[in-house]
């Protein structure tokens, strides 16, 4: 059934998640299962048949799979899943929470904190009534104990909401509020994404609605909501649900109702030649439901209607559709000619040219001594500044890279493999992700990152507060964050904020750098350094009205995850001397801006210059005399305030 969403019949995309359904046994049987999940399920998944979709798995190498049922957790080879495939995809477990207590999955718990697996909980209800109504007495404070649990070994969860009646939810923001503040308020509890789900009427939640006498009217309810604006964004045309026997159907709902893949009836998951793989799709009235206000899908609402709503979107259509070259900037803002150094210059020679000519950067963001540290590159784009970390971090280091933006990755990992052979690795040293920077944290664990790198990239966040913890949590004590981007010299207003091609050039973003400065100390990084600072060229006269006498840098920072770092520069009497021997800084090294070493040549130093120095990297790279014994007061000629066109020192020499 196809004509409520569009005269023609619709067919996938390209498959980027595949969701495992292993089965219908379950510990629980709530009122909306749509599998018919119960204690009584006898639809489990063999290991025989795990195998098999793990081959398959390996060979395709999609962006995400996840797992569900029934309740997964409950089927043994849910394990030998996530060791062979944690490498290759990103992987989340859908459960209902109260499994995860259960004496049978004790260590399950470890198992997914070893391989950074995100667990998606379902909790119908923040009060104890509504859920226990939904899922039988008891089960709310068992949910409970299971996330305090979580939280305690410092593992992630997003917690999924289904209405417990035959009703819509009106605003989804407004409703994780009240889930945040309830939770947290009454039971100390927190968690990371908030998802909320449309339920479906279909099984048991179709039977609950007959019994109800509110079936035809829960229809009429999604048909009169129904936006074709969601159209587009049905987790059909990308998704993949693959059931216990390895059938392949076009979601978990279609995969319940037994209405199996067009034209693949009679084929399982490792049959099937994904090359040329466009089905059509199989729709129903249930689907309804994934079309409603702002649609539905097992991620979540599918339309942002809140303030910058499209802002990704328009992000990925610019860099992925509109430029096909630096040339088509509008500024020099993601184009800064700030000198390369030396170490810098000699690996770009390395580098394929798709890469190097679908590059948009603001400034040098790679700092020097690398040799096997791992690192991670925030907005990498075609992956040019990752190849060059490859490259300076050598074989026995990492070097990752995580953009929003599918063509992009796509650039880079189609020239993996030649970079790798360039280089002479027997074994590829990086790792590209196709995800939003937002989600740092379901791919990093914490303190797992020597270094963090971002070309002109926070910007484009509309969170920056949150883009800058995830990094802090994610780098190792002694570790930095090394970042060019751009910054007003006052707070840009929205008429500039909101426009597409200043957003998409890294203008519209820009925070006053001040503002800048407040939330980095607030997340951790005590005194950013300024390592360089250079002014933005517009290209546009109609740009250049626009944003009148705004003054746009691009400034690189160095922040530093080091305990003790002080907000302003104080002198405890240290002195630093550089000895030599960091690559390409033979004679001289420098800190930042307004600290350079010369060699052999003693400096005082304040106290957050010496913390930079012995807590680093560098540490054997330097002779540090003095401690924090005693303290002689405000380090004098110190300079720890930016200038207005953001030139600072932060620094005391």
């Amino acid at each position: 059934m196809n004509s409520f969403f569009t005269d023609t019949p619709l067919k996938k995309k390209a498959v980027e998640i595949v969701q495992i359904n292993m089965g219908n046994l379950c510990n629980l049987s709530c009122s909306h299962c749509h599998v018919e999940g119960s204690p009584e399920g006898k639809n489990i998944m063999s290991e025989e048949t795990s195998l098999r979709i793990i081959e398959t798995l390996k060979s395709l190498k999609v962006h995400q799979v996840e797992f569900t049922g029934g309740e997964p957790t409950l089927n043994k080879n849910l394990i030998t899943f996530i060791e062979e495939l944690h490498e290759i995809s990103q992987l989340s477990v859908r459960s209902n929470l109260v499994a995860l207590g259960m004496p049978a999955n004790i260590d399950l718990l470890d198992v997914f904190k070893k391989y950074n697996i995100r667990i998606i909980g379902s909790l119908p209800s923040p009060f104890e009534e509504s859920t226990d109504s939904q899922r039988g007495n008891g089960i709310f404070k068992k949910s409970l104990k299971v996330l305090r649990i979580i939280k305690e070994m410092d593992l992630e969860v997003d917690l999924v909401y289904n209405p417990t009646g035959s009703y819509l939810v009106d605003d989804t923001l407004e409703l994780e509020k009240k889930y945040r503040s309830i939770l947290k308020k009454n039971y100390n509890i927190e968690f990371n994404d908030f998802v909320s789900m449309v339920n479906v009427p279909v099984k048991r939640y179709h039977e609950f609605l007959v019994h109800e006498g509110t079936l035809e009217e829960y229809y009429d309810l999604l048909k009169s909501n129904y936006n074709p604006a969601t159209v587009d964004r049905i987790m059909c045309r990308t998704l993949l649900s693959v059931d216990f026997q390895g059938n392949v159907y076009d979601c978990d709902f279609n995969l319940a109702c037994g209405k199996q893949i067009k034209g693949y009836e009679s084929r399982k998951f490792w049959d099937i030649d994904f090359t040329s793989f466009k089905p059509e799709i199989t729709f129903a009235d249930y689907c309804y439901a994934c079309t409603v206000n702002q649609g539905s899908s097992c991620q979540g609402v599918l339309l942002d209607t809140s303030a910058g709503s499209g802002v990704k979107e328009n992000i990925q259509e610019y860099y992925g559709e509109t430029l096909q070259s630096s040339d088509d900037l509008k500024t020099n803002a993601c184009c800064t000619g700030e000198d390369l150094p030396r170490y810098v210059k000699e690996s770009l020679k390395y580098i394929n040219d798709e890469s190097v000519m679908r590059y948009y950067g603001c400034g040098s963001p790679i700092p020097p001594a690398l040799e096997g540290l791992s690192a991670l590159d925030v907005g990498c784009g075609t992956g040019r500044d990752v190849f060059i970390l490859s490259r300076l971090t050598g074989f026995k280091g990492h070097a990752s890279g995580i953009d929003m933006t599918k063509n992009q990755i796509q650039v880079a990992q189609k020239h993996e493999t030649e970079q790798m052979n360039i280089f002479g690795y027997k074994e590829p040293n990086t790792t590209f992700i196709h995800d939003e920077m937002e989600h740092i944290n379901r791919h990093f664990e914490k303190e797992s990152l020597d270094l963090v790198i971002s070309n002109c990239v926070i910007n484009l966040a509309e969170d920056k507060e949150l883009i800058l913890r995830h990094i802090f949590n994610a780098l190792k004590p002694g570790g930095e964050f090394y970042f060019s981007d751009v910054y007003a010299d006052r707070r840009v207003p929205e008429k500039i904020s909101q426009n597409k091609i200043l957003y998409s050039e890294c203008l519209g973003g820009a925070l006053y750098y001040k503002d800048f400065e407040r939330i980095a100390r607030k997340v951790g990084f005590g005194d950013p350094r300024i390592m360089s600072s250079s002014s933005i060229s517009i290209k546009n006269g109609d740009i250049e009205d626009l944003v009148g006498n705004i003054r746009f840098n691009s400034i690189t920072y160095r922040l530093w995850k080091i305990e003790g770092l002080e907000d302003a520069c104080e002198d405890y009497g240290h002195v630093a001397v550089y000895r030599g021997g960091i690559p390409y800084a033979p004679s001289a090294f420098e800190l930042d801006g307004n600290h350079i070493f010369e060699k052999n040549k003693p400096e005082r130093v304040c106290g957050n210059t010496a913390l930079m120095i012995s807590k680093s990297r560098f540490a054997k790279y330097f002779e540090l005399i003095g401690d924090f014994s005693e303290h002689f007061g405000l380090f004098e000629d110190c300079s720890t305030e930016s200038s207005e066109s953001g030139n600072s020192t932060g620094g005391c020499c």
